[in-house]
């Protein structure tokens, strides 16, 4: 498994290092650098080839300076350079735009096998290793090719070399024995039945073309159309899907895209289970198509394929991620300076007694998938509750003209003044640093005694308010409970003018219409660069 990720200079990324764990989600807004994280591993991993011809423009953040990848691996990987036997454990690309070259190099562990200048890839090592990438624009037709470098080519092959090995590594004999056990289906394919074109009247005039056209050659020219070849069978496989209709198949390709991808999804856990779980996932946004249900039932998949591979995925999705595995979490930005970069965590919280009941229980009743829309947001507005959530949501529509949605911001009801202090730790663990937080003195609370204060933290940093006695008393509102307490903020907020609002809530609509300083706007990078990319000819 992967145990460290360098890279530098790669499209959005200036320089960005992480060390990730069996299971990564990468979280950020759109253009945030979260798939050129998957492309940076798939190019030095992937089943292409990284050569000069691979090198263009739109690959470097800065053409003066080289393309740098480094990927440290956790187990080292036996591979043999001829009849040397090496313990492979770091992977790394070099490329440059002027003058052109690309080099992708194994190292050991062991200085001495490194020869001085490591080791250069090739195919058998690639096979070790069992790198997938699965984009976000999938291809379900690519995917069932059955060739080498699909899931379904690999585990194919597999079958085939075992079947070999149950023969006694005798292949010619398991092909006799196939031959022979096909004898009847091949008397019954080459049978010339009728006076329009057949399987025979193919072969033969084939065959009688081929003759003619190899006159004269040195050696003869006789071709084999050998479709009795166990190979063959397994290059075409196809795989069909029965609906409600009794006795009525369709093929995959004619399904609509949300089965197709559970058709996809479904192929890569076949891969890693029987692959023994020795398989990295390079994955975009595994929920595009699939409904709420089955998004949770696929993340609580990737958990358990995850104690024994390594699934590296972008979402944006509340639905596949969990406060529980706040660890698994990177969040990308992306601004004109830092390019790409990873928000820093800090450890005044941390996750390591999330095995405890106690801790388990406390994140399992503050989560929930609109609260996992922190992981997702640009800027959080944190509240106490309902009615502070729709206060300050009616005032950003009726009297400030924000546009949350569009400007990425989430008002977080954190269920009373402790959760509030909750969800500015977790901000903490996961190095969230764009929020505001509101609650009530409430002096005379005495469910409020947290282990670490920081709502002191968030006032010394000017990110907070606190709201004297609550909020009903701040605002002159008539005391009630329920729904009867939300209506009457939503109507306070509809009704008051501008010139009533409180001095106090300056600070909150500067936040919240405030721009990000050095943000970049937000459009795909390929796109961005496409205008000045320019491949290199050769």
């Amino acid at each position: 498994m992967i145990s460290q990720i360098s890279i530098k200079n790669f499209r959005s990324i200036k320089e960005l290092t992480f060390e990730p764990n069996n299971l990564v989600a990468l979280i950020g807004p759109n253009s945030s650098g979260k798939t050129n994280v998957l492309k940076a591993i798939d190019l030095v991993l992937g089943e292409g080839w990284t050569t000069k011809t691979t090198v263009a423009r739109e690959l470097f953040n800065d053409p003066r300076q080289k393309i740098t990848i480094e990927i440290d691996l956790s187990n080292d990987i036996e591979w043999n350079y001829y009849s040397t036997q090496v313990m492979v454990n770091k992977i790394t690309l070099e490329m440059n735009h002027q003058p052109l070259s690309c080099e992708v190099r194994l190292w050991s562990n062991y200085p001495d096998d490194n020869r001085g200048n490591g080791y250069y890839m090739n195919n058998e090592f690639k096979k070790a290793l069992h790198f997938i990438y699965i984009p976000s624009e999938r291809s379900l037709k690519n995917e069932l090719r059955v060739s080498k470098w699909t899931m379904l080519g690999k585990m194919m092959k597999l079958v085939y070399e075992n079947y070999i090995a149950h023969y006694g590594d005798n292949e010619q004999k398991l092909k006799e024995e196939f031959k022979e056990k096909m004898s009847q289906a091949k008397n019954f394919l080459e049978n010339d039945f009728s006076e329009e074109i057949t399987f025979k009247k193919f072969v033969d005039t084939f065959k009688t073309k081929c003759k003619r056209n190899s006159l004269g050659l040195a050696s003869d020219f006789n071709p084999s159309l050998d479709i009795y070849n166990l190979n063959w069978f397994y290059k075409t496989l196809q795989v069909h899907v029965k609906e409600d209709l009794p006795d009525k198949h369709f093929d995959s390709e004619e399904v609509g895209a949300g089965m197709q991808n559970l058709l996809m999804i479904s192929i890569f856990q076949t891969y890693s289970e029987l692959m023994g779980g020795k398989v990295i996932f390079g994955i975009e946004e595994p929920e595009i198509y699939l409904y709420p249900q089955a998004q949770r039932s696929l993340y609580k998949s990737f958990i358990e394929l995850s104690e024994h591979t390594q699934i590296i995925y972008t979402t944006h999705n509340p639905n596949f991620v969990n406060a529980e595995r706040a660890d698994d979490m990177f969040l990308l930005r992306r601004d004109a300076s830092l390019g790409t970069f990873k928000l820093q965590k800090d450890n005044y919280f941390s996750t390591e007694n999330a095995s405890n009941d106690e801790m388990r229980h406390k994140i399992y009743t503050h989560f929930n998938p609109e609260r996992n829309e922190l992981f997702f947001a640009k800027k959080v507005l944190f509240v106490e509750g309902d009615s502070d959530k729709i206060l300050f949501t009616t005032l950003c529509e009726e009297k400030w003209d924000i546009d949350l949605d569009k400007l990425g911001i989430s008002v977080i009801a954190c269920g009373g003044k402790g959760g509030v202090n909750y969800f500015l730790g977790v901000c903490k663990l996961i190095g969230f640093e764009d929020y505001f937080a509101i609650w009530d003195e409430d002096p005379n609370d005495e469910n409020y005694n947290p282990e670490k204060d920081f709502l002191s933290e968030c006032l010394e940093d000017n990110k907070g308010l606190e709201i004297i006695d609550n909020l009903e008393t701040f605002l002159s509102l008539p005391s009630s409970v329920n729904s009867r307490k939300v209506k009457n903020a939503f109507e306070w907020a509809v009704n008051v003018n501008l010139d009533q609002l409180p001095e106090q809530f300056v600070n909150i609509k500067k936040f919240l219409s405030e721009e990000e300083s050095e943000a970049i706007e937000v459009e795909d990078f390929d796109k961005a660069t496409q205008s000045e990319s320019d491949d290199i000819p050769f």
